[in-house]
């Protein structure tokens, strides 16, 4: 009897759990949605970055070919005159923090959070 209200508890954690239905993702544009425990999320999400030393085409290319390495990037666009860079990625594969860590370590400040020293960054860079 005693597993039998522990077992029902358990189902009912579960059926309540659900974080919304999956007809609200289903009309969302370039919806992948993830299941996770009755809860549909959004597979592609962006992240804004503010990267204050990006001043050229150049630079910005060069930082997402470096992005591109990341498993689960999927584009980015960049806008040179408020030094913002939008990056497109899988939420279940990697995490909004890793681009950041990568754009620091290819020597730019990124987000309130210094470069890396010691990186190379492409010529003409400052």
């Amino acid at each position: 009897m005693k597993l039998r209200s522990i077992l029902f508890t358990v189902a009912a954690a579960f059926t309540l759990a659900g974080c919304s239905d999956r007809d609200a993702h289903s009309a969302e544009e370039k919806s992948d949605p993830t299941f996770l425990f009755w809860c549909f999320r959004k597979e592609i999400v962006s992240a804004d970055y503010t990267i204050p030393e990006m001043n050229t085409p150049a630079e910005a290319a060069f930082l997402q070919n470096r992005l591109k390495t990341i498993p689960g990037y999927v584009e980015s666009t960049y806008n040179l005159s408020s030094h913002t860079m939008t990056v497109s990625y899988k939420s279940s594969t990697v995490r909004k923090m890793n681009f950041e860590e990568a754009i620091a370590l290819s020597g730019f400040a990124v987000n309130n959070r210094p470069a890396y020293p010691n990186t190379n960054k492409p010529a003409g860079a400052k």
